[in-house]
């Protein structure tokens, strides 16, 4: 099973050090595009998406995580942090873990 990233340049090119394959979008039309062209194909496992992307192509990722597909949807936040509270992902880790990065 594949693992695709979907987000703005910054967080796709953090998830490609770690070897995940990504895709760059920065319009709504663009996201909706990418997550239904994922859907499709089924050897990808894992969509990381930022919350962004998840709130263009919501109704895209809703049908996702309530049909039988075995696609797992994980929302994150981008570089400017979680979109209700501002945190950055550092802070998050930081909370979890105890320790700053």
């Amino acid at each position: 099973m594949k693992t695709v990233v979907i987000g703005d340049k910054h967080t796709v090119l953090l998830f490609s050090f770690a070897g995940i394959e990504g895709r760059v979008v920065d319009n709504e039309q663009h996201a909706i595009e990418q997550v239904k062209e994922i859907r499709k194909d089924k050897e990808y496992g894992l969509m990381i998406v930022t919350e962004r992307v998840a709130q263009w192509a919501y109704i895209w990722i809703n049908k996702t995580r309530f049909s039988k597909s075995n696609l797992l949807i994980v929302e994150v936040p981008d570089k400017n942090g979680h979109i209700e509270t501002g945190k950055s992902l550092s802070d998050f880790i930081r909370e979890a873990v105890g320790i700053r990065i």
